[in-house]
């Protein structure tokens, strides 16, 4: 396949969930893992994709104490991910977690 036809060629499932992956992981300090756990196709512009994705970083508390553990002590964070028809990011934002009731 040419760099051409690559070029035109729709984005897949797959690619917009390594779009997302090599977003956060290149944007966000110290990430140690990134699981997309969903990916929606909007099939229209502005975004036509929209994806969430657990990001597992260092805890900030125990960094900012300069704490050692045996273990890195993990915070789980979720991201929402909007990406265009050409996987370019166009926004991201924290998602809060949901609360136990």
């Amino acid at each position: 396949m040419t760099t051409r036809e690559l070029a035109d060629r729709l984005p897949t499932l797959v690619d917009a969930q390594r779009a997302v992956r090599d977003f956060l992981k290149e944007s966000l300090p110290d990430v140690y893992r990134v699981d997309v756990t969903k990916v929606l196709s909007l099939g229209s512009a502005p975004a036509a994709w929209e994806a969430m994705a657990v990001v597992w970083q260092p805890n900030s508390v125990i960094q900012a104490l300069g704490l050692s553990t045996e273990r890195p002590v993990l915070d789980q964070n979720t991201y929402l991910v909007r990406l265009d028809e050409r996987l370019n990011v166009i926004g991201y934002e924290t998602q809060e977690a949901e609360e136990a009731s």
